[in-house]
């Protein structure tokens, strides 16, 4: 009987609290939170912009769909990634180094109908301007040092 007593005590106790912080966070998430993830862009007027810049690529929808490693004398140096945010409705490469090593590097985005989006240059990390792809099929390619990759067009 006393446990019974601790255990209804308890339970109480931390439906008060349930309670009396339910409707502050119903409220902050209410009042702070954007109803649509933030980016300036969506659909063909993405097409040759910076994901980055544009907010795609922070939506919380955005995502890599596709990911193959590239690969040097059966080590891998770096990673091709075809990301895609279908907040924007484009896709972008990126290609990132392994163990964060600075290299030469170019990526490039390659849609169905030969239609692409390039980058190059020297660092870490490196991804191309976003190319429309809404139901159609983009292949992504990375070269890290010369070496390559490319992400299947499925």
């Amino acid at each position: 009987m006393f446990s019974r007593r601790i255990v209804s005590r308890i339970g109480v106790g931390l439906g008060a609290v349930a309670l009396a912080s339910a409707p502050v966070v119903a409220y902050a998430n209410a009042s702070h939170a954007p109803s649509r993830p933030p980016a300036s862009c969506s659909n063909k007027g993405c097409n040759g912009k910076d994901p980055q810049s544009t907010g795609c690529s922070s939506t919380f929808e955005a995502r890599s769909i596709r990911t193959t490693p590239i690969m040097s004398k059966g080590k891998q140096i770096g990673t091709v990634e075809l990301r895609w945010s279908p907040f924007c409705g484009n896709n972008w490469a990126r290609v990132t180094t392994v163990g964060g090593v600075s290299a030469n590097l170019s990526a490039t985005a390659t849609r169905q109908d030969h239609a692409k989006m390039s980058a190059s240059g020297r660092g870490t990390v490196l991804w191309t301007p976003m190319i429309f792809g809404r139901d159609l099929c983009v292949a992504a390619t990375g070269t890290v040092n010369g070496v390559s990759a490319t992400t299947p067009c499925v």
